[in-house]
């Protein structure tokens, strides 16, 4: 079992990191579990130039020289993969942003397979509760997983009142989390996208389910639309179940 925590805060004893930490404690409990910890302010991670050369290489990485260059491979192998960052501004920092946009080299000549079947925890620390904030950002991991048809875990922490160290139950329930997914693997790839030309494989009916109601492209949404349902994406979980309903009343 192979984890990459990554930890975009450029406050080492902020709450996400925090969190992060004690996600790890309890991953440790498993004393075979592999763990690549990343410290984003530590690493020499430049911004996507979104010119697709990544797509023309014959394995997961990018053109440009940097330390993503060595962090693809632990992204490729990893069962679990665990992204702690603050909200700024409404979204997750700018820190993490930049890594998850360099996901795209792990999109070479087989896709998004390269991320199906993996697990994705996402841990997140804010101030405002804020009828958008936070969720915002939910959103979009809610969007990449479906996608990507990875499973999904969320952790929230509030830190209105205090910082994560003057709440010992929430550090528990980091500790536990991570606790219950020490033994987690990646999940065999053997349900095919319905899209025509699209690669993607997925581990279930359900996780196919959720990567059509999450697919942006053009031929993904011509496929909702001739199957007779609306461009909602993952708002809420209508769609993705209608979706998979229909997969399995037609099966």
């Amino acid at each position: 079992m192979k984890t990459v925590v990554v930890e975009a805060s450029p406050n080492r004893g902020g709450n996400s990191v925090s969190l992060a930490k004690q996600f790890i404690r309890g991953i440790k409990t498993n004393e075979k579990a592999g763990i690549t910890e990343l410290f984003l302010d530590d690493l020499n991670i430049r911004h996507c130039r979104g010119c697709w050369s990544c797509l023309k290489l014959d394995e997961p990485g990018c053109v440009i020289d940097d330390d993503m260059r060595w962090i693809y491979p632990s992204l490729y192998e990893a069962d679990l993969i665990v992204l702690a960052t603050p909200i700024y501004w409404w979204h997750i920092n700018a820190q993490m942003k930049k890594f998850i946009d360099r996901w795209e080299g792990l999109l070479n000549g087989n896709g998004l397979n390269n991320l199906s079947g993996k697990t994705l925890v996402v841990i997140l620390s804010y101030v405002a509760e804020d009828p958008d904030g936070v969720y915002l950002a939910v959103q979009m991991f809610r969007s990449i997983a479906g996608w990507a048809g990875m499973d999904l875990e969320v952790f929230l922490y509030n830190s209105d009142k205090s910082h994560v160290s003057m709440v010992p139950e929430k550090l528990e329930e980091a500790y536990i989390l991570g606790e219950r997914l020490r033994n987690v693997t990646r999940k065999e790839l053997t349900v095919p996208c319905l899209v025509d030309g699209c690669k993607g494989r997925f581990s279930s009916i359900e996780a196919l389910a959720r990567h059509l109601a999450s697919g942006a492209g053009v031929s993904h949404r011509d496929w909702r639309r001739s199957n007779g349902f609306m461009d909602l994406g993952m708002k809420n979980d209508e769609l993705w179940i209608g979706i998979m309903d229909k997969i399995r009343n037609n099966a």
